[in-house]
């Protein structure tokens, strides 16, 4: 090979090299904002699960104190302090299906997992969809929406029975 050849390949070499590291920067910045992604997901659920336990432990606070529950209880105008219990009791079991629901928009679970996470709420009588119906207000819409069509389907009612 004569000194031009050489040069020629040297600088195709130079070149396939350039091209390696570009691509290896893309493949490094694409995993870098799917990491940070990740970490912001985590961190929305984090806070929202936080939030979530606080609402719970407020409403706790009834179970442990008859002065909570009827304080409780005036605020959101219900009649007495049982009452407010079992309102709480049902909230946070409808609060905990929107967590649920939250973590899969997030794609943190698959609807599988959702589904099994929501079919303990009491949404299989009349009373627990009047309460959904009075009550739905407290949620975000997309739950909301998600949750009525799993009472239009009749998710909560078992397969023989429909």
């Amino acid at each position: 090979m004569n000194r031009q050849q050489w040069k020629d390949l040297l600088e195709g070499i130079g070149f396939l090299a350039i091209i390696a590291s570009l691509i290896f920067v893309g493949i490094e910045t694409r995993n870098g904002a799917q990491q940070t992604l990740l970490n912001t997901q985590a961190m929305e659920i984090s806070a929202y699960q936080e939030l979530t336990n606080n609402i719970s432990e407020m409403n706790a606070l009834a179970f442990q104190s008859e002065h909570a529950a009827e304080v409780m209880a005036r605020i959101f105008d219900i009649p007495d302090s049982d009452e407010w219990m079992r309102f709480s009791v049902h909230i946070n079991r409808l609060r905990h299906g929107d967590m649920a629901f939250f973590m899969y928009e997030k794609g943190v679970i698959d609807e599988d997992r959702l589904l099994s996470t929501l079919r303990p709420l009491p949404l299989q009588s009349a009373g627990g969809r009047e309460f959904w119906e009075t009550n739905k207000i407290s949620f975000v819409k997309p739950y909301q929406d998600y949750i009525d069509q799993l009472i239009a389907e009749d998710f909560w009612t078992p397969a023989e029975l429909r």
